[in-house]
Parts: C-alpha cells; sequence; structure tokens
C-alpha cells in the first residue's frame, strides 16, 4: 500500500512527520512518501522525500501555490492510495483527494482555533475571536469528509467527532544508550535545558531575566529562535545563557544527557494552557528533573515530576531552580521517577501502535 505523508508548512526533519510516523509506517511495511515544500529529495530510513520550491510573499499566495496548486501536482504524480497531510492550510488538498477516490487522514498538530488567539500578527482581538470562532466551526465540519483523524493530544480530540479518531500524543522515541553521543560541553556550573522553538509567548523573555538573578547555574537553548528582537537580546549575551543553536531531532539527547534539569515555562495563552508539549517527555526520558509552567492540566499530567512556577514570574523561576538544585533528595528521586515514566508508558514505541491500528483499518 502506498502511502503520502504531505506537508506544506512544516520542515523535512519534522520529527514527528518523519522520524516517528513516517518511518513507524515504512518500518511495519508500507511504501511512504514524504511531500515537503522547500526541502530536499534525500531518502531516509526507509521514507521516500519529495520536494517541490515554496513560493516567497504573502500568506494568500503562499497558500494558493504552496498549499494548494504546486501540492496537488506532487500528489498526483505520487498517486498514493492513502494521503495523511499535516497542515490545516490542506484541508482543500484532501477534500479535492477524497474526491478522486483516495483515502485522506488529517493529523492536527494544534488547537487550531486556540493557536489563532495567540497569533502576534493579528492585532485586533475583535478579527482573533471572530477568525478563532469560523474556524472552529469550518474545521469541525470539514473533518467528517476524511476517513480518519489523528490529533497530537487530548484536547484537541475533545473537538472533534468521528468514526475515527485517534489521540496519537507526541511521545518519544526512547533514546538508545549506545547511540547518544557525548557532546563535548565545557561545564563548570549547573546547568538548565530548554529545547524547542523560541518566542516570547513561550516565556523565553522571563527566562533570561530569571537567569540574571542566579549565581553558578547555566540556561542552554536549543532550537530555533523565531522572534528578531529575541534573537538579538541572546546574540548580544545574556548573564548565564549559553545558545547552542539547531540540531538535528536525533542529536537532541546528547544535549539533554548533559544537563542537569530541563525547563519549559510558557506563558499563559489559549493554545498552551492545555497544550501536551514534547519537550517534558524528552526531558523524562532522559531522567532528569523538570520545572514548569503551573498550568492546572500540566499539574494534573505531570504531578511530581516537576516542580512549578509561575511563567511571568522571573524569581519565581529562579527559586524554584535553586530548590531543585540545593534539594539533592528531591533532584534524585524526581529524576528517577521521570525515567520510570518514560520507559513504561511515555514512549513513542507504545504509542504508535495506536497509528498502525489506524492504518490497518483502511485497508479494507
Amino acid at each position: 500500500m502506498k502511502i503520502a505523508h504531505i506537508t506544506s508548512v512544516h520542515p523535512e526533519n519534522d520529527n514527528r512527520i518523519l522520524y516517528k510516523e513516517a518511518v513507524t509506517l515504512a518500518h511495519n511495511g508500507y511504501d511512504v512518501t514524504l511531500i515537503v515544500s522547500g526541502g530536499t529529495n534525500k531518502n531516509i530510513d526507509g521514507v521516500k522525500r519529495i520536494s517541490y520550491p515554496r513560493v516567497e510573499g504573502g500568506r494568500l499566495k503562499r497558500m494558493l501555490k504552496t498549499s494548494f496548486f504546486d501540492m496537488l501536482k506532487v500528489c498526483k504524480k505520487v498517486d498514493a492510495d492513502i494521503y495523511h497531510f499535516h497542515d490545516p492550510e490542506l484541508m482543500f488538498i484532501g477534500l479535492y483527494l477524497k474526491v478522486m477516490g483516495k483515502r485522506v487522514i488529517y493529523d492536527i498538530h494544534e488547537n487550531n482555533p486556540a493557536s489563532i488567539l495567540s497569533k502576534p500578527y493579528i492585532k485586533s482581538k475583535i478579527v482573533k475571536k471572530i477568525l478563532s470562532k469560523t474556524f472552529d466551526i469550518f474545521e469541525k465540519n470539514v473533518v467528517k469528509a476524511f476517513d480518519a483523524i489523528v490529533t497530537a493530544r487530548p484536547d484537541i480530540t475533545a473537538r472533534f467527532k468521528h468514526e475515527k479518531l485517534v489521540t496519537l500524543r507526541n511521545f518519544p522515541i526512547l533514546p538508545n544508550k549506545n547511540s547518544v553521543v557525548k557532546k563535548n560541553i565545557s561545564k563548570d556550573k549547573h546547568s538548565v535545558i530548554f529545547v524547542g522553538n523560541m518566542t516570547d509567548i513561550r516565556g523565553i523573555n522571563q527566562l533570561l531575566d530569571a537567569f540574571e538573578l542566579l549565581e553558578n547555574i547555566e540556561l542552554w537553548l536549543l532550537g530555533s529562535i523565531k522572534e528578531e528582537a529575541l534573537a538579538q537580546r541572546v546574540k548580544k549575551g545574556c548573564k548565564n545563557v549559553i545558545y547552542l543553536g539547531l540540531v538535528e531531532p536525533f542529536e537532541i539527547f546528547s544535549y539533554i544527557e548533559e544537563a542537569d534539569i530541563g525547563i519549559i515555562t510558557f506563558l499563559e495563552a489559549p493554545n498552551h494552557i492545555h497544550t501536551l508539549a514534547t519537550k517534558p517527555f524528552e526531558y523524562m526520558a532522559c531522567g532528569k528533573p523538570m520545572v514548569m509552567s503551573n498550568f492546572d492540566y500540566w499539574k494534573e499530567t505531570f504531578k511530581e515530576s516537576s516542580l512549578y512556577v509561575d511563567p511571568s514570574n522571573p524569581k519565581d523561576i529562579a527559586n524554584k531552580i535553586e530548590e531543585l538544585i540545593n534539594n539533592k533528595a528531591l533532584f534524585n528521586k524526581m529524576g528517577k521517577l521521570n525515567k520510570e515514566l518514560s520507559e513504561n508508558e511515555y514512549n513513542w514505541e507504545k504509542e504508535s501502535k495506536k497509528l498502525i491500528e489506524v492504518y490497518r483499518s483502511l485497508e479494507v
């Protein structure tokens, strides 16, 4: 059976799309192609990759050309049995493919209506609310046409009603001890690591402020800095902060292993307070204690796996980090608990079985 995963927004090495879903399907005997805009044609781990140029310019132009007409040409050429798409912009592609008799899966990574409410480029709160509500109604109705819906977390699943609706959580592929390469990082202080895309709404400025208050504790930033003002602040140099850059998903564990604590202090936003972020599970896979935002959902989910802070309060962040560093019993207990939870429950090896079940149900 030929399968095509398609995305016009995500990078060709997206952890969920490529390394988790596409590679898992390839290892289970499926003929898998990843169609991506702006990437390369390099095949990886049994997955064929086909790229096409990403159109630059305005948002509307990019959506029409990159996410519809150009994508459609490649989809027709591949002629897969099942198309699995990952961007809301591709819903019209999905509808077209259904009309052409193809089986279609919609993979929803975010609570899209909530995400619209947090878009910084939409200045008007009234416009945000109108767009959010309109998209909510549109998306809930369009998904009925597709053969299956896959979501990344339970709060997204709760928005929909569908016969084949599966929550496929972004748990990590557990690191192989033999494949984790020790990084030559100069370390003479305790270290706290943040992994992921960095923006103001993700609490990075408050995190930088917190480390201004600390002594002998470093913050390691690993990932892409998405905003120019934030990039300039980091580039100029911040006290106790080291920027490690951007690496391939499979390299992340090598850096986390070297750190002492994992941290994620997203600010309160509609798309954050119920998100099931990937990074805490990656920290847990390496047996690291954590400091996290004090969202009710996170406290209910992670319980004793973390200390919780007001993400808008740099002093609270600094105090909790110091508490965890200084309380060795708590530090060790939390790290051991997180390692056990990762090995027994929070891992892709177990979660991926649900993906295979979805595809097998579509084979008949």
